[in-house]
């Protein structure tokens, strides 16, 4: 019976030194990632991740992400570029591009501030990026973070890789058609060349020019390229300033970036024009007849992400602009 005294005592004792021993609270797993392996990002952009990219794995929150170190990939040196902090805009309100259609309310909404180019949102891991990378040389880039929370920090070293490059001019599409003057009758001509240069890295401007293909231009202040019925134009995109007609260019200065900024619901961003039979000749045999009662109608969508001046070229196919 001693023994069995001695024993359950020697077990109470065990069981009441096991109960005083801390447990360290929480849990960080060795797992951290992101979903993606590459984040591709456009230059001179306002880039943000997706919010489920960063995948903590378990890991108690809340948890505080910092990024420590980024890499040029192909040489293994520290990318100081991301150290260096841009004069952008920055938004301190949501814009909406509907309701804030003047500068002064732009204004409102958006002050100049001194930034780094790339932020990691500190309880959530997601990576965003913005105008300043623009600067920075196209490359893959790898980044380091450490992860904290109750129950201590880990290292996570390449961790994911971002990919800089530059993509300033989208085309999103483009066509031609004639139609019959004062008929439903239409016919396919080809597709538009469209090529855009980039002007001057000031400003927010885009100027539109459209000519027949011998490079003649058409003069959209004399009527030469009217609206199509109903659907949107260039100036259906113009949100902060009137669109600039002259002998020809069509010019707007859009403010802020991408432009166009919003589709058009059931056209995307696509631009109609109408350029009436009296001023334009169309090659023989791409209509059905030669009369010249056939107007050229192209179409064409693009897109600017980077700010700056840039002129938009539209050659059309099998098409001479009349001249008096």
């Amino acid at each position: 019976m001693k023994i069995c005294k001695y024993i359950s005592l020697f077990l109470l004792l065990i069981a009441a030194f096991s109960g005083c021993t801390k447990v360290t609270p929480g849990y960080i797993s060795d797992e951290i990632r992101y979903v993606d392996d590459t984040f591709r990002v456009p230059k001179g952009t306002y880039y943000s991740a997706d919010w489920r990219s960063f995948q903590a794995d378990g890991s108690s929150y809340p948890l505080s992400v910092k990024l420590l170190e980024i890499r040029d990939l192909a040489t293994g040196k520290i990318a100081t570029q991301f150290a260096d902090s841009q004069n952008i805009w920055v938004f301190n309100e949501l814009f909406n591009p509907d309701t804030d259609t003047t500068v002064e309310l732009l204004n409102k909404k958006r002050t100049k501030q001194r930034v780094l180019p790339i932020q990691l949102m500190e309880k959530s891991g997601q990576l965003t990026l913005n105008e300043g990378t623009l600067n920075i040389p196209d490359g893959n880039y790898t980044f380091d973070i450490s992860v904290s929370n109750e129950r201590g920090t880990k290292t996570f070293k390449n961790i994911s890789t971002i990919q800089l490059y530059l993509e300033q001019f989208q085309d999103q599409g483009k066509g031609c058609a004639w139609f019959k003057d004062n008929t439903t009758t239409s016919g396919d001509m080809g597709s538009p060349t469209m090529t855009c240069s980039k002007v001057s890295d000031d400003g927010y401007r885009v100027i539109v020019r459209i000519t027949d293909k011998a490079g003649n231009p058409f003069n959209p202040k004399a009527g030469e390229l009217i609206q199509r019925g109903d659907r949107p134009l260039f100036e259906s995109y113009a949100r902060f300033h009137p669109v600039q007609y002259t002998d020809t260019t069509m010019i707007c200065d859009y403010e802020v970036t991408p432009f166009p900024m919003k589709e058009v619901p059931g056209y995307g961003y696509l631009m109609y024009y109408r350029i009436p039979s009296q001023f334009v000749t169309i090659d023989p045999g791409t209509a059905p007849t030669n009369d010249q009662v056939y107007s050229v109608n192209p179409r064409f969508a693009f897109r600017l992400l980077v700010p700056g001046t840039y002129m938009v070229n539209i050659k059309l196919p099998k098409v001479l602009r009349k001249t008096r």
